[in-house]
């Protein structure tokens, strides 16, 4: 809030401060967000003093309460200079200034001096209720505008329930209800009644200003709004103190309804809500939503609420528990309609019996119309014209059939629920789209508490966790959960234990045959279209967390096209959920429902044959798209070719396998299961670079062991050979020097035999890159780039030189590694192997800081920020620190320092040796130590 009008004659104020919707200072303009807290503590407690001292002990004890430091009073008197010198930022050193007074044992502010709208509010306050009426008036609207705006917001809650910070609240309450008695004695009171609203709004809980503005808003011919205060306060008060609302609020509504001459609802007004739900817990953002399209029909304007989501989420339980909460606000009464939507076929209402239903509520005959439905729905708008009544229009399965139930004239609040979104409710009728989402663990315990009872929830809380996780939220399992866990410890034990396994959920949410999850579920699979139906079942195939676009195609073997319509229709009826562009998620329940109805068949077993051909073609796209070609070829084709990305970049590459890397492992598995040996070994194959980026050596080594016997069952030697290189490399950085010796003995035999200098310089470029002499490394090393030679591609050339790089970072000479690094940057140009560009910048950074070329490094290092390779972050760390140790600046260092002891905890396994992570802290202490010997500047 801005001021301008000086408090007090004809004064020029050097400061000018703001108060109320948080601490600001306008003049100077500073950032006061930008300064120590304690210094912010200490401004706001002088501006809240209004002129008068506060002091030294009482901002000793704002600040650290009842344990001060030794040094508190020293600590305040600093801040206070500092403080002073931001008010007046021309003061000298030393100079107290005029802003900042010292008084005795303490400090004030100067109001001739510093201009503050807390000051300007209270002299305005003053003056309103020395004028008149009329003038008053004008006086408390520019009073009340200026105190828009919780007081000192920002400054946490322990520092505002201060009595000196509270007490300006209570004083801005007391504003509003003087303005409010005015108000009431003017013939217009609607500009008082705009400026008391905003501050009501921030006291719901002060029940003298609410009721003040109750009356004070049906004053004003805003009697719907009136109610709406009143209703609003009501649930606050309910929820957060858990006290019916005050004699004095309570009057205040009961005058404003019998004023109404409607009055109350008569003995004649249909009560059709089914009984109010026993347990329900608020949701978050839709109670907003709520309210304000209630507002809307309060106000006599349409008003529909299309609450959507999928079976078991709770449409019902929400349309109902809502109606019940404000039955009272709509005196002509309540109608319930159940369409049943998803019913079996020939179970749901037709029109005629969904209106004629209404109609007879309603107390009106249906004998004597004839002509269907559109005589009916005649009747029906009619009899409901001119009522206030909540019309509860349940389980619709689309727009047309609720469409023909709605009353057609203002003034009705009508909630409609429907598995489908209803967008044509949405887009032509006005309704405001309510869609339920899963409901939150924590939620979901409150929904439990209120089903069992608190003390055996606390009881038990490791079965509770499991329930809650094995129902993910939806309303309808967590009910049914707790139905069949009350009684006994053992009976939740069951409960959690059979939701655990998979195979039994289903059977453990049936309490009968008419309170049964699965046939809840029944209904919804029932109204889909063949296509997607056959989607539904098959999802199950797919093992991640969530479903791409493109593996399910690949899976129910559909086109792009057809796939995208399907999934528009399950997402529509509430089956499916987008949770990213082309990715979609499956409750698990409801995936345990598409896995039963798809089990033993063999549309399953294809399902899975066609999953593993999408990932096979997937891997093989990714490891492509590291510049590396092919080790073999795959043979077959992919299921859906289109369904097959490309990638742009190794970086790319490693995006996908981090976002589908659950799926990946999965079904190389499920590949092995189905006897795939190739396929699985394919998987594993072309994995290897984007594993190698982002998991240890120790984790691979199971499955690439698996792989390598699925390629010898299959009789490709070749495709056996390159497994046993990984695995011997794995093998060997987990610290199993033996058995990956042994390994790597008899790949490069069977290299050397072939005359394969490719596979003869890989193999000795991974010996290299782990063996835990210095000498053999370099040695090693040597011996790749020769093979690489001989074998004349360039690409393999690059990756040789690289690790011959990192051996000579380690053991090597300052102007080796640059010969060596330098060649490198020349073959991965040349064989475009950007993949490798990081690493070479990394020990091409480390030439300069050797140098002495700070600078330099870190515009390199700077160059590799984006690579989610590990590796490469530790090193960028590493190199961070030690050049700006060597520039100077000692922050920088410090947290790239940190940073790298992050990196090493987090991902021990990730460097090649433990000397190797011995070798790199050396480097980095040195530095640090170094730095801090060089005087300072």
């Amino acid at each position: 809030m801005t001021f301008s009008s000086a408090p007090s004659g004809d004064i020029e104020h050097a400061v000018s401060v703001a108060v109320f919707g948080g601490l600001r200072l306008l003049r100077p303009d500073v950032d006061l967000m930008s300064r120590p807290p304690r210094e912010r503590l200490i401004l706001a407690s002088l501006l809240a003093a209004r002129g008068k001292t506060v002091s030294i002990g009482e901002l000793v004890d704002l600040l650290w309460g009842d344990e001060p430091p030794s040094t508190a009073v020293n600590q305040v008197q600093r801040h206070v200079g500092e403080l002073r010198r931001l008010l007046e930022p021309e003061l000298p050193a030393r100079a107290t200034g005029t802003a900042v007074l010292g008084a005795g044992e303490g400090y004030r502010l100067d109001p001739a001096v510093v201009e503050s709208d807390l000051l300007r509010v209270s002299e305005l306050w003053s003056e309103a209720r020395r004028s008149s009426v009329e003038n008053a008036a004008s006086t408390y609207v520019e009073a009340l505008e200026l105190a828009a705006g919780t007081p000192f917001s920002g400054l946490g809650w322990e520092a505002l329930a201060r009595p000196s910070f509270a007490a300006v609240e209570r004083d801005r309450i007391a504003l509003a209800l003087d303005a409010a008695e005015c108000a009431l004695d003017l013939r217009d009171p609607s500009s008082l009644a705009v400026a008391i609203e905003s501050v009501a709004a921030d006291a719901p809980l002060d029940e003298r200003l609410q009721a003040k503005l109750v009356t004070l808003l049906a004053r004003c011919g805003r009697r719907a709004d009136a109610i709406a205060v009143y209703d609003a306060a009501r649930r606050r008060l309910w929820e957060e103190l858990s006290i019916a609302p005050g004699a004095e609020l309570q009057a205040a509504v009961d005058k404003v309804l019998s004023d109404d001459e409607r009055g109350a609802p008569t003995a004649e007004a249909p009560q059709k809500l089914p009984l109010a739900p026993a347990a329900v817990v608020d949701r978050e953002g839709i109670r907003t939503l709520l309210e304000e399209t209630t507002a809307n029909a309060l106000r006599g304007e349409p008003a529909i609420l299309a609450i959507s989501g999928m079976a078991g989420i709770g449409k019902t339980t929400l349309a109902v528990q809502w109606a019940h909460s404000v039955a009272d606000r709509f005196p002509d009464g309540q109608l319930f309609v159940n369409l049943r939507g998803y019913a079996p076929e020939g179970e749901a209402l037709s029109d005629t019996e969904a209106l004629g239903q209404l109609l007879a509520d309603l107390g009106g005959s249906v004998a004597g119309i004839q002509g269907g439905a559109d005589p009916l729905r005649d009747a029906y708008r009619r009899a409901i014209g001119g009522r206030r009544m909540i019309v509860v229009i349940d389980n619709a399965a689309d727009a047309d059939q609720a469409r023909s139930l709605l009353p057609g004239v203002p003034g009705c609040l009508v909630i409609i629920t429907s598995r489908s979104h209803l967008p044509g409710l949405v887009v032509h009728d006005g309704a405001v789209p309510v869609p339920l989402r899963r409901l939150t663990d924590e939620e979901s315990r409150r929904l439990l508490v209120r089903r069992l009872g608190e003390s055996r929830v606390r009881s038990d809380p490791a079965s509770i966790d499991s329930i809650v996780a094995s129902c993910a939220g939806l309303p309808l399992a967590l009910a049914l959960a707790a139905a069949s866990a009350a009684g006994s410890r053992e009976a939740m034990h069951d409960v959690a234990d059979g939701l655990s396994a998979t195979a039994s959920a289903l059977d453990v949410l049936a309490i009968d045959a008419d309170i049964d999850l699965r046939s809840t579920f029944e209904w919804s699979y029932r109204a889909l279209s063949a296509d997607a139906a056959r989607l539904f079942r098959l999802a199950s195939v797919h093992p991640g967390v969530t479903h791409p676009r493109a593996a399910l195609a690949s899976i129910a073997d559909f086109d792009l096209a057809r796939t995208s319509a399907i999934l528009g229709e399950l997402v529509g009826a509430n089956m499916f959920v987008t949770v990213a562009k082309g990715e979609f998620a499956v409750h698990d329940l409801l995936r345990a429902y598409a896995r039963e109805l798809a089990e033993g068949t063999d549309e399953r077993v294809e399902g899975q044959r066609r999953l593993v051909g999408h990932y096979v073609h997937m891997t093989r796209r990714a490891y492509l798209a590291f510049g590396r070609p092919a080790v073999v070829e795959v043979e077959s084709p992919p299921p859906v070719p289109e369904a097959v990305a490309s990638f742009e970049s190794s970086d790319d590459a490693v995006r996908w396998f981090l976002a589908e890397r659950k799926a990946v492992l999965e079904t190389f598995s499920i590949a092995l299961l189905l006897g795939l040996d190739r396929e699985a070994a394919l998987i594993a194959l072309d994995w290897r670079p984007m594993r190698q980026a982002v998991d240890a050596p120790s984790v691979m080594i199971e499955v690439i062991a698996q792989a390598t016997e699925a390629a010898k069952r299959c009789g490709d030697e070749r495709l056996e050979v390159e497994l046993r290189r990984d695995l011997a490399v794995n093998l060997g950085m987990s610290g199993h020097e033996a058995e990956s010796e042994r390994h790597f003995e008899r790949v490069l035999e069977t290299y050397r035999a072939w005359g394969d200098h490719v596979g003869e310089s890989n193999t000795l470029r991974n010996l290299g890159h782990i063996h835990a002499s210095g000498s053999k490394r370099l040695e090693l090393t040597a011996q790749s780039v020769e093979a690489a030679r001989r074998s004349r591609r360039s690409d393999i050339l690059a990756i040789a030189l690289v690790t011959q790089a990192h051996a000579m970072l380690m053991y090597g000479t300052t102007d080796e590694l640059d010969v060596v690094t330098a060649e490198a940057d020349q073959h991965i140009v040349a064989s475009k192997s950007a993949y490798l560009t990081p690493y070479a910048a990394m020990y091409r950074a480390m030439v300069h800081v050797r140098r002495g070329e700070f600078g330099e490094c870190l515009e390199l290092v700077e160059a590799t920020r984006d690579s989610l390779d590990v590796m490469i972050q530790a090193y960028r760390a590493m190199a961070t620190t030690i050049a700006s140790a060597g520039a100077g600046h000692r922050n920088q260092a410090y947290e790239a320092r940190d940073r790298f002891d992050r990196l090493v905890r987090d991902h021990e396994d990730f460097m090649t040796k433990e000397n190797e992570g011995a070798i790199l802290r050396t480097w980095i202490e040195d530095a640090l130590a170094e730095m801090e010997r060089r005087p300072a500047d």
